[in-house]
């Protein structure tokens, strides 16, 4: 009976404390007295990485620091050789806050590849007509021709849609003529 409340117990209050870190996915890659290696995706910045770096060489516990953005790992090395689990939640809590704090300055996944594939699309199209095309003007011409076709239909959205169309032409000859 007894084992059973503290297994329900364990199950209830484990994933809370530990909730933080299952978001980040921190691995436990190696463990030595003294020593250990943590293994993050997100810690593959290198603004992350930095920040890792120069808050655990405030730690007083902390003999050395080294976080690298291309593996995602955190090296820990201790004055001490053995840390009470307690502590080492801690530091392993300090990651994830630092992590969670750099997170609205980051630049997310999603629109990284997006801006990938649209500049390789934009490339291609470059390329397929020696330069006289790219994904804005495509864009450009389509709006202009939804506007005029649709004008009957929808004047209000074909409004929209030609008005939006000349003013990024407009804002691209002046960005032009600036240079």
């Amino acid at each position: 009976m007894i084992s059973s409340l503290l297994g329900i117990s364990t199950s209830i209050i484990a994933p809370k404390l530990l909730s933080n870190l299952k978001d980040q996915k921190i691995h436990i890659l190696h463990v030595m007295p003294g020593r250990i290696r943590l293994q993050c995706d997100q810690w593959k910045n290198k603004l992350v990485a930095q920040s890792l770096e120069s808050s655990y060489k405030q730690i007083p516990v902390i003999k050395d620091v080294k976080c690298s953005p291309y593996t995602g790992s955190l090296l820990l090395e201790f004055n001490v050789q053995h840390l009470d689990p307690d502590h080492f939640h801690q530091l392993l809590q300090h990651a994830v806050n630092v992590s969670q704090e750099l997170y609205p300055s980051m630049e997310s996944e999603l629109m990284k590849k997006m801006r990938g594939t649209v500049n390789s699309f934009d490339g291609l199209i470059k390329k397929r007509t020696s330069g006289k095309v790219d994904v804005d003007s495509l864009l450009l011409l389509i709006m202009l021709g939804k506007g005029v076709t649709g004008f009957n239909r929808n004047p209000a959205f074909s409004s929209s849609l030609l008005f939006w169309a000349y003013t990024l032409i407009k804002n691209e000859v002046e960005i032009k003529d600036d240079n």
